[in-house]
């Protein structure tokens, strides 16, 4: 027979393992959780790089080169930071807004 303290021990020590079990699958599923979220960032921003990249191809600037593509994507940087465009702003959204709508309704046509 075993007395109650290695009874008691033995629970301990099984409780211990327990405990270790428990933290490693916490560990792995945060682990696990941190992946999806990182691959799920990364989807929505390579889905936007694609919107961008098609909305080039419809705006015929893909044959500028890089360097002068990414100058004009400053100087739309800064028109977008300086409130006092705003109506040049709405003039564009209206412009892109009625381009979309028009080769969707001819998407849709065919």
């Amino acid at each position: 027979m075993t007395s109650q303290a290695q009874d008691a021990k033995m629970r301990h020590l099984a409780a211990l393992e327990s405990a270790k079990r428990a933290k490693e699958t916490l560990i792995s599923i945060r682990k696990a959780q941190e992946r999806k979220t990182k691959f799920i960032k990364c989807k929505g921003r390579n889905q936007k790089r694609f919107m961008v990249g098609g909305l080039a191809d419809i705006a015929g600037i893909l044959e500028m080169d890089k360097e002068t593509l990414l100058g004009a994507f400053m100087a739309l940087a800064g028109i977008f930071n300086d409130s006092a465009e705003s109506a040049t702003i709405a003039a564009w959204k209206l412009a892109g807004a009625s381009e979309l709508a028009q080769r969707g309704a001819t998407r849709l046509k065919k």
